[in-house]
């Protein structure tokens, strides 16, 4: 585990040596959750799954296009809402 003090720059900038980077396998570009933990925040890094929407019935690939259409959003982000909406009901 390694330990951090934010600064307070009106921002929030976490910093890491590139030794840092490379025990915990960031890499540029990578994003972040924040979690409030007991004593300070926790950042887990998010992970990227494959969806082959190949097998996917016609029904739900309609509901996912006009979900997007509707709220201006792309397919993903509506996949990511709901994919996030489940894990909270199930966490």
């Amino acid at each position: 585990m390694i330990k951090k003090v934010l600064e307070p720059t009106g921002d929030v900038c976490v910093k890491f040596t590139e030794e840092e980077l490379q025990q915990l396998k960031i890499n540029p570009g990578d994003k972040f959750s924040i979690k409030e933990c007991d004593s300070g925040i926790l950042l887990e890094k998010y992970t990227t799954i494959d969806l082959d929407m190949g097998e996917w019935e016609r029904g739900v690939l309609e509901f996912l296009i006009q979900e997007s259409c509707e709220k201006d959003i792309s397919v993903n982000e509506v996949l990511s809402s709901i994919l996030e909406s489940y894990i909270k009901k199930n966490d």
